[in-house]
């Protein structure tokens, strides 16, 4: 009988030591400061962006031009195997010229992306914020700090 009741006690013991550590981590617990950005007015201020999508235009307008000869010259051949022979080698350069465009784009889209989280995510924790969220994403509540951001962008 004493055991049971020495168990019993160091079970209550325990339980009511667990109860009370759990009760100060969550009365301990900050909480969430939540703020919120406008992602598309960021971009439209990134001069990096501006610049890749003025020479993706740019290079998308040299090579229409491009093309445009090269379908001349395709057109000046005057038989079937020298047209083909050319078709061939200019479908080879439009996809090289293609792919150009593209991945040019692609990386300055993706330095823009990384250099909006840097500065996001420095000037949200700067501020006291523990959650971002796109402006899309929020149906009520937080912070707006787009204009914050704003300035820094580049």
């Amino acid at each position: 009988m004493k055991k049971s009741l020495l168990t019993f006690a160091l079970c209550s013991f325990a339980f009511g030591l667990g109860f009370g550590m759990n009760n100060i981590a969550f009365s301990n617990a900050m909480p969430a400061s939540v703020a919120y950005v406008n992602v598309p007015k960021l971009l439209e201020a990134s001069k990096v962006l501006k610049s890749a999508q003025d020479a993706q235009l740019k290079q998308t307008k040299d090579m229409l031009k491009w093309y445009d000869t090269a379908s001349a010259d395709i057109q000046k051949q005057t038989t079937k195997a020298g047209k083909d022979a050319l078709i061939k080698k200019y479908e080879a350069q439009l996809t090289q010229k293609k792919k150009t465009i593209k991945d040019s784009y692609s990386k300055k889209v993706t330095q823009v992306d990384n250099q909006l989280n840097e500065i996001i995510t420095s000037k949200a924790k700067a501020m006291g914020y523990t959650l971002v969220l796109r402006k899309d994403a929020v149906l009520f509540g937080g912070t707006d700090i787009t204009s914050q951001i704003l300035p820094l962008v580049k």
